[in-house]
């Protein structure tokens, strides 16, 4: 990690590219309730991303999950000084159960070896492609997420980074 950044700043930095280049982050009331340079999770209130069923709408579940593992992407580019274009590439969601409450997107690092290849790559050759996954859980399961907990919805998502032209 660049020593210069906390994993603090560079959330700070996430917020503030959400506030200002993705107005739906705004809409569902996204917020990066936490990351620790590890993990990253988002949440959303249930209220402007309810449907007709008074669960979580699926639209809002796939863009929580699909922002927190871009947004992992954002950090980890951050946290190396890497300045970059940044895409989602492919995403596929599961929906396994509804949501109730509060949207709680949680997405972890990729290990150091497969970021320390996925930087490589992206020096040796101006573009690099990593996937990450990410899973929401009912409000009432995510004070603590026990291993055998499961997850209302999986997200696997495969983002790319390419050089500033």
């Amino acid at each position: 990690m660049n020593a210069s950044l906390t994993p603090d700043q560079v959330s700070k930095k996430l917020k503030q590219f959400f506030s200002d280049h993705l107005p739906i982050s705004q809409f569902m009331g996204l917020e990066i309730e936490s990351y620790d340079g590890d993990t990253l999770i988002l949440t959303a209130p249930l209220e402007p991303n309810i449907n007709d069923k008074q669960t979580a709408f699926g639209g809002s579940l796939y863009n929580a999950a699909v922002m927190a593992c871009w947004g992992m992407v954002y950090l980890k580019t951050q946290e190396e000084n890497i300045a970059c274009n940044q895409v989602v590439t492919e995403g596929n969601m599961k929906y396994i159960a509804p949501v109730y409450g509060r949207i709680r997107a949680i997405c972890h690092a990729p290990d150091e070896e497969e970021l320390a290849n996925f930087f490589d790559h992206f020096e040796r050759k101006g573009k690099a492609r990593i996937s990450l996954e990410a899973a929401i859980y009912n409000d009432a399961c995510v004070m603590k997420i026990e291993p055998e907990t499961k997850p209302s919805v999986k997200f696997n998502g495969q983002y790319a980074i390419l050089k500033n032209q």
